[in-house]
């Protein structure tokens, strides 16, 4: 058996409570994240799950960062500090030490940015489903995935 290859870690804010271009507002609170939490959640690109293709990588953290007080390192602080509002936060391993196509070309295009030290124009938006709405609001859901997308609904 060939030594296992790790893939590229990436993180970031998978949903926060900013009103969305759909003008909905996810309330983190009551937002079931444990398949995020469990390692049964995926990542998928631009929200397209139908093909092996579509699977990027899996994800293997997600936290509910409600407050300052709930960052546990610099990276969450610092994420805190650009969002300012509860969020749901998270680490997707990619498969690009699988040699996926398309996990290595989002791997080079993170690479890409990073080595220039510009932003990354590609953002997280949370999949899953709405058990209770109050008008604009999503009370209760269910993130079931995160999807990896240059058109992300919540910037």
């Amino acid at each position: 058996m060939d030594k296992l290859q790790k893939g590229m870690i990436i993180d970031g804010v998978f949903a926060s409570e900013h009103i969305d271009t759909s003008g909905e507002i996810l309330e983190v609170e009551g937002c079931d994240i444990s398949d995020l939490v469990n390692g049964v959640g995926i990542l998928n690109f631009e929200h397209k799950g139908d093909s092996p293709m579509d699977i990027l990588g899996k994800i293997t953290y997600a936290k509910k960062i409600k407050s300052a007080n709930d960052c546990s390192n610099e990276r969450e602080k610092a994420y805190w500090n650009q969002v300012k509002i509860p969020f749901i936060y998270g680490h997707a391993e990619l498969f690009d030490g699988e040699n996926h196509p398309g996990a290595l070309a989002v791997a080079s295009l993170v690479r890409y940015y990073h080595n220039r030290k510009e932003p990354l124009l590609a953002r997280f938006s949370i999949e899953g489903t709405t058990l209770e709405r109050n008008g604009n609001s999503l009370k209760r859901s269910i993130a079931r995935r995160v999807a990896l997308t240059l058109k992300p609904c919540n910037r």
